[in-house]
């Protein structure tokens, strides 16, 4: 079988990232110090305007004024230079973030991510909870680069085994292993990403609120008496300005022809904004869209999965440009962002009807365009998720096999840190599997284990192992078993319906077959109660087509199986030590009191 990203490569790449990133934060020094000096160059060039407008009006002098009004070009101009070198600060130090977030990935640090997709686990999805699929310290949490909502719920639906295709595995598996090996695609894929998500929340600060919302009216088009109306306004301003100048008028006029061109452009503001509303939702992120649309389109893919999103991307007449003229809007519009510079734009130009303008053509010829962008861009970040495993961990390609065995070689659990977690290996084929060993010995990391690596065979990631053969089984898991409370229900009968489900679904004579991993059996009752039910519900489940693998302190239960696997503790220097390696046969230690003496428990 082969290991697509081995040891030695994994290391090789994190040394790649760590001077990529190195070399990027130097070139961000570079271009703070651009930013500030453009800054200050900005602000003299509009105070000089000012001063030479002022001395055009009040002098009646066209000299100062045009001279002025070349100023103001320059300003308009240095704005828009300004806003470039920022985006691109803001592009750089994303791309850091991602570059960093690879690097931690290596190791626990991880586990500061703040996106552990949370709001996507269930209280009913047993799955999810204990094989800390998503939530914190999660699967999600560690190989997330997924930062739009939809990439974002793709993945959460991915690895809670909702979309599972079976069908499609090996398909999606050649995609994943592409894409692991398209490191700085998926580098600068997620920069981008990163930086759409960023744009929104600085446009929630900037409006005050959680989100610019639709106008109740749905206008598209700008309706037709809108267009007097904006020629109106930079008409009545150059007349009066005309007739300062020339006709010696009082230049109160332009104030006043000021004032009623605020009026005419602002009085329908609210069907102006229901037809810029694409620009408001679609426009401050729109070159980021561009940005990853451009990647995929000037990439090479030779997975079939890869090649349906590239011809998506590039068969659809006008996508890129479509998103691209997007930008340009909004890049104007973000002019007057600045409620000083929007105000003067809105009453000498009438600004706004032909940002509406614009956004009306766009819209007419382009409805939906950003929905297919979206869902591309979603794909990517799925698939380029489940690719990270490979990018930071040794994998192979899984097997599935049509016979009830588990078979696997070194196989290991990917969220544990890869320098110092144990794997382990195993044969397993009987119907029913025990599993014990002392207490903190490892039984329960390895059902986890071997749950793990499953979901990641049946979705298309490579697993953490050296070999994996498995058939294709529904998984079931009782581990993390809570009570609640509020719905009466205790420890001990919520693991008694858990069981209940698995045996439900058993009888039921369902064509896939069932696996069934539980830790630690009805631990929530007492030890002869506890015998004598996990007997009973140990052999229904197993009767039918299914396997399953329990852990349990209960020696006695060892005799309904043939096939028992034990962990165990050693002693070095009287300290207690654990390797965590699986053995046959059942254990015939116990190590409680040593644990409560290191707890300080137990004195002697």
């Amino acid at each position: 079988m082969v290991i697509y990203k081995g040891v030695r490569e994994v290391e090789t790449m994190n040394e790649n990232l760590l001077n990529e990133k190195n070399d990027i934060e130097k070139e961000l020094i570079k271009l703070d110090s651009k930013y500030s000096k453009v800054a200050g160059l900005r602000l003299v060039v509009f105070l000089i305007a000012v001063i030479l407008i002022a001395l055009g009006v009040s002098n009646h002098s066209i000299i100062y004024l045009l001279i002025g009004i070349i100023f103001v070009i320059g300003f308009i101009f240095l704005v828009r230079y300004h806003s470039l070198i920022n985006e691109n600060i803001s592009s750089i130090k994303a791309k850091s973030k991602v570059l960093g977030r690879y690097l931690k990935r290596k190791s626990g640090e991880w586990r500061s991510f703040k996106d552990d997709g949370s709001e996507y686990l269930r209280p009913n999805d047993n799955l999810s909870h204990d094989l800390d699929l998503l939530g914190r310290a999660s699967l999600f949490q560690m190989i997330s680069i997924a930062h739009t909502s939809a990439g974002r719920e793709k993945l959460a639906n991915t690895l809670s085994l909702k979309n599972v295709k079976l069908e499609d595995r090996s398909k999606r598996y050649e995609a994943v292993q592409e894409l692991s090996e398209k490191v700085s695609f998926l580098v600068d894929f997620e920069a981008s990403s990163e930086r759409i998500l960023e744009k929104r929340e600085k446009e929630k600060e900037r409006l005050g609120e959680e989100e610019k919302e639709t106008p109740e009216k749905d206008v598209k088009k700008l309706p037709l008496w809108m267009y007097p109306l904006m020629i109106l306004v930079p008409v009545i301003n150059i007349a009066a300005i005309i007739l300062v100048l020339v006709g010696g008028q009082s230049p109160t006029r332009i104030l006043i022809a000021f004032i009623l061109g605020l009026v005419i452009t602002w009085f329908p503001m609210g069907i102006l904004d229901s037809i810029i509303s694409p620009v408001y939702k679609y426009g401050i992120a729109s070159n980021d869209y561009h940005r990853m649309l451009k990647l995929i389109s000037d990439s090479e893919f030779k997975s079939e999965v890869l090649k349906n999103i590239y011809d998506r991307t590039t068969s659809r007449d006008g996508i890129l440009s479509a998103i691209r003229s997007m930008g340009r809007i909004s890049a104007v519009n973000n002019i007057s962002f600045n409620p000083i510079i929007h105000m003067v734009l809105a009453g000498f130009l009438g600004w706004d009807y032909y940002i509406a303008l614009a956004a009306s053509r766009w819209t007419a010829k382009n409805e939906g365009v950003f929905e297919e962008c979206t869902d591309i861009i979603s794909d990517i970040e799925e698939l380029g998720s489940i690719a990270v495993l490979s990018m930071v961990r040794d994998t192979t390609e899984p097997e599935i096999i049509g016979t009830m065995k588990l078979d696997m070689t070194k196989v290991y659990h990917p969220l544990l840190n890869p320098e110092t977690v144990v794997s382990n290996d195993a044969v397993i084929d009987n119907k029913l599997t025990i599993i014990t060993g002392s207490n903190m010995s490892g039984k329960t990391t390895y059902l986890r284990t071997v749950a793990i690596n499953m979901v990641l065979s049946y979705i298309g990631a490579g697993v953490c192992a050296e070999s994996f053969k498995i058939p294709y089984m529904k998984i079931f898991t009782s581990m993390r078993v809570m009570d609640d409370v509020a719905g009466g229900i205790s420890t001990f009968y919520a693991e008694i319906l858990r069981i209940k489900e698995m045996a439900e679904y058993i009888s039921s004579d369902a064509s896939v077959p069932a696996i069934c991993l539980i830790d630690e059996i009805f631990k929530g009752t007492n030890s002869a109660d506890r015998i004598v039910g996990a007997t009973e519900a140990l052999q229904k489940l197993s009767a039918g087509n299914s396997m399953v693998l329990v852990s349990t302190h209960d020696f006695e239960l060892c005799d309904l199986s043939e096939n028992n696997y034990h962990f165990e503790e050693y002693y070095e220097n009287g300290e207690l030590k654990f390797d965590y390696k699986m053995r046959d046969g059942k254990c015939t230690t116990r190590n409680a009191i040593a644990i409560l003496k290191m707890a300080g428990l137990v004195q002697n």
